[in-house]
């Protein structure tokens, strides 16, 4: 036990940035969010309604 290596913190994850709140909540970033946001809800929304459609037990 006692050769054994201090302990150090974890390392942060590769491309990781500590950026401060003014970045990570700014006008831009809130955009890009809702913009990432409503493109998964469009393909959500497209696929489960192809297969709705397509599916002739479901209706």
């Amino acid at each position: 036990m006692a050769d054994e290596p201090k302990a150090r913190p974890a390392r942060p994850l590769v491309g990781y940035r500590d950026v401060g709140e003014d970045v990570r909540h700014s006008r831009r970033a809130q955009n890009r969010a809702w913009v990432i946001l409503g493109i998964l809800i469009l393909l959500y929304l497209g696929w489960t309604l192809i297969v709705y459609f397509l599916e002739p037990g479901l209706r």
